[in-house]
Parts: structure tokens; C-alpha cells; sequence
């Protein structure tokens, strides 16, 4: 408990650093020194758009998440299908059977095939097609 009303003060204000800033301001502060970064002061300065590296511009891509579809097909039933964007990449699942499928070159939709084309998934909009042959729908 506080001796007097100074102390008291010294404590509120520790509190208020320890809610405010977080855990790493208390040596500093405990200790009555607060000292700045190794590598001394942060600088800021204004710089031109051509100035700014690529990946920090607000036109530069975003990578984006995976995200899941499930269609109902009339044959294979229910397929649950995961594309990646970023990786060019669609997983199929069918009850026990998943392939894994790489886009390749399509006109018209995103067109995805195994290593030998054998299987091709086909997607345009809310539709589907397996092998050219099957239309399933998204749910």
C-alpha cells in the first residue's frame, strides 16, 4: 500500500503503462529510465509512388485463400472441391477417392486435369463437368 499520495500517483501510472502499452514498457519504466530502440530513432520521410517497393503498393495482388465449393452431380453424387487460387490448384473429393488436379490452359472457365489429362474438372460459373461428360451443379 502507497506511504503517501506521490507513491500512489508512481503506481496508478505504472498501471495505466502496463494496460496501455503492454509488458515490455515495465522495465523501463520500473527502473525510471525509458530508453530508445538499439537501432535509434525511427526516421519517416516522404517518398514518391516510384519509390516504394512493388509488394507494398495498394495495386499490388493479395494472395488469396483457398475456398471450398460442393456440387451434386447425378453419377458421383456429391463432390466437395477446394481451389487455390494462388497455387493453380482444385482438390476433388468423392466419397473415398480425392485427386489432386493442376489448372491448365482453358478459353472459357477454369479447366483443371491430372498429370495425363485422363480426368479433366471443368468449371464455368455455378456449373461443372467432369471428363466432358457429367454436369454438376454448386449447392
Amino acid at each position: 500500500m502507497p506511504n503517501n499520495r506521490q507513491d500512489g500517483l508512481k503506481q496508478m501510472t505504472l498501471r495505466y503503462v502496463l494496460v496501455g502499452v503492454g509488458l515490455v514498457a515495465l522495465p523501463a519504466f520500473a527502473q525510471g529510465t525509458a530508453t530508445e530502440p538499439a537501432e535509434g530513432p525511427v526516421e519517416i520521410k516522404q517518398v514518391s509512388v516510384n519509390e516504394i517497393p512493388e509488394q507494398y503498393r495498394a495495386t499490388a495482388t493479395k494472395p488469396r485463400k483457398p475456398f471450398a465449393v460442393r456440387y451434386t452431380c447425378p453419377e458421383s453424387g456429391r463432390l466437395y472441391v477446394v481451389f487455390d487460387n494462388a497455387e493453380q490448384t482444385a482438390t476433388v473429393e468423392m466419397g473415398q477417392t480425392t485427386r489432386y488436379l493442376r489448372q491448365v490452359a482453358s478459353a472459357d472457365g477454369g479447366r483443371y486435369a491430372n498429370s495425363n489429362e485422363s480426368y479433366v474438372f471443368w468449371v464455368k460459373g455455378k456449373r461443372a463437368t467432369i471428363n466432358g461428360r457429367e454436369v454438376c451443379e454448386a449447392d
